[in-house]
């Protein structure tokens, strides 16, 4: 109760003065600050009698891309009571002119008028009835509306509200001041770099405000002290493609592939790749003409994750026809039911990839149908392939992923494969540490933590399995697998003792699943003893 009287007492102390300087900590207010400061002399000298023209009434112009614009009408009303212009804080705002039309107004009271789409010159008359109310009309950038209508609009309602106003969207400079504010307001640090910061100032500030909650919420619930890339949608938030900056978006391409875990023969390729790509650009592109790959590795080891980066380095830096085309498909989308029904789907696709980078996973199933017998339509499909690798070969990369003895069969079943795929990356399994970084990674974006003595289980674990790897080992997926049944276990454990903690892992959570799933040494020996 003490606290709300200190409130009240702060809010009757608080001047035009103290309203006016509050609008230093907005943003995208510059303009619309100024032009208030104005407006508070006009109405000052106004009531002194020294000025007798015009009226207090407002056109409030707001930019599509602000936020709404309740906080500058509440600003205004505030100095509209402080200067005794109207009696209480209470605004009135009017979707529908027709309501406005048959209710009686009363003095001194602010309404606001949000339905410009439907202003007609009865609002004039309605006004000038009215001398004694103030009226704020809001005009936004209506696409309903003509520009003959619009400057029709506007021509009447200057003649009756003699003050204009506008929210614009806010400086890309003050958005990242907004940004920093923000993260300092939540007792949190930002760790991003400049550029990723400035990307994710590009958004509008309703968009801007929806990111900053989420990135508040996950530092949160990780325990963090600061903001960071753990806290973004990356993807959607730094990388807009129809963004000309071409030199940020490049380093937010490498960072995607430098983030990935372990892969550092793979990333040192590509990074040769780039430099190709890059001193081939310079002397006039020749060597562009044969960027189609082949990727080979065991499951989990990255080889979709890195095409798709891979897709959007090509797009970042303008290597390809197209800003961004990115086609995945499967056996399923290029194999026909009949003769010539596989060309003709396989060049479809094809044409969809045209300018961007075509990606076939699990390549090998072409020559291999479901059944694991060979396919004859799929030699089809590779001939058609083929072909067009050559027809499009400066402006198609294709890439085709696969195990390794299975990739190399396809490789040899057509000698056109070998004289088209310039690259060829092996990705190698992961050893026990990254498995354990990749463990780890996967806990922080469930928000789960271990406690202490989990680590020595899970390390034993992946020791384990890496000695006694089977062929086509898990990798990734193995990590993948092991989380997701230890979330199981945690679940039903935190069920059972009616837990309140939901992100603590415990030793015995994890011992109950790896004692179920780890791979047992086969010590058979052959002979009669056995």
């Amino acid at each position: 109760m003490e606290n709300l009287e200190k409130q009240r007492i702060k809010m009757k102390e608080e001047t035009t003065e103290d309203i006016l300087k509050s609008l230093d900590m907005c943003y995208g207010v510059t303009f619309f600050r100024n032009k208030l400061k104005e407006y508070v002399e006009y109405i000052r000298l106004k009531k002194e009698n020294k000025i007798n023209i015009g009226n207090n009434n407002i056109i409030l112009f707001c930019d599509n891309n602000s936020k709404d614009y309740e906080k500058q009408v509440e600003i205004i009303s505030k100095i509209l009571i402080k200067e005794n212009i109207i009696e209480d804080d209470i605004i009135t705002i009017i979707t529908d002119l027709y309501t406005l039309r048959n209710t009686e107004l009363k003095k001194n009271k602010l309404y606001i008028i949000d339905d410009e789409n439907k202003i007609d010159r009865k609002l004039e008359s309605i006004i000038k009835k009215n001398s004694d109310c103030i009226f704020v009309v809001i005009i936004k950038d209506s696409k309903l509306m003509s520009k003959r209508d619009k400057d029709n609009l506007l021509e009447m309602l200057q003649r009756n509200f003699y003050w204009e106003l506008n929210i614009i969207e806010p400086t890309k400079e003050e958005k990242i001041q907004y940004i920093k504010n923000v993260a300092k307001q939540n007792s949190l640090k930002i760790n991003l770099e400049d550029w990723m910061i400035e990307s994710i100032a590009e958004n509008s500030m309703i968009e801007l405000d929806k990111t900053l909650i989420r990135a508040c919420v996950k530092a949160n619930k990780q325990e963090l002290k600061e903001i960071n890339t753990d806290c973004f949608d990356l993807d959607n938030i730094l990388f807009k493609w129809d963004n000309p900056k071409t030199d940020k978006k490049s380093e937010y391409g490498l960072h995607q592939l430098n983030s990935l875990i372990g892969l550092n023969d793979v990333k040192e390729q590509i990074k040769k790749i780039l430099s190709y790509i890059e001193v081939d650009g310079n002397r006039g592109g020749q060597g562009r003409t044969m960027l189609h790959m082949c990727m080979s590795g065991n499951p989990g080891t990255g080889k979709s994750t890195v095409a798709r980066i891979i897709g959007d380095i090509f797009a970042e830096n303008e290597v390809l026809s197209t800003k961004r085309i990115f086609v995945e498909v499967g056996r399923e989308d290029l194999i026909g039911e009949y003769i010539g029904h596989t060309a003709a789907k396989t060049k479809k696709v094809i044409q969809q990839a045209i300018g961007g980078v075509l990606f076939i996973d699990e390549a090998y199933s072409l020559i291999q149908g479901p059944d694991g017998r060979r396919n004859d339509y799929g030699y089809e499909c590779i001939a058609t392939l083929i072909k067009e690798m050559e027809n499009y070969r400066e402006d198609l990369c294709v890439i085709l992923a696969g195990y390794p003895e299975e990739i190399e069969r396809l490789i040899n079943s057509n000698s056109g494969f070998k004289s088209r795929i310039q690259f060829f990356i092996d990705f190698p399994d992961y050893n026990v540490e990254e498995l354990y970084e990749i463990f780890l990674k996967q806990l922080k974006e469930n928000f789960l933590k271990l406690e202490k003595g989990c680590k020595e289980i899970v390390t034993k674990y992946f020791e384990n399995e890496v000695k006694l790897k089977k062929e086509n080992f898990g990798n990734g997926r193995l990590v993948r697998n092991l989380v997701e049944k230890i979330k199981f276990e945690q679940a039903v454990r935190i069920k059972e003792k009616g837990s309140d903690d939901l992100y603590t892992i415990t030793p015995q959570d994890i011992r109950n699943v790896v004692d179920k799933i780890k791979t047992i040494e086969n010590k058979r020996k052959i002979g009669f003893g056995v």
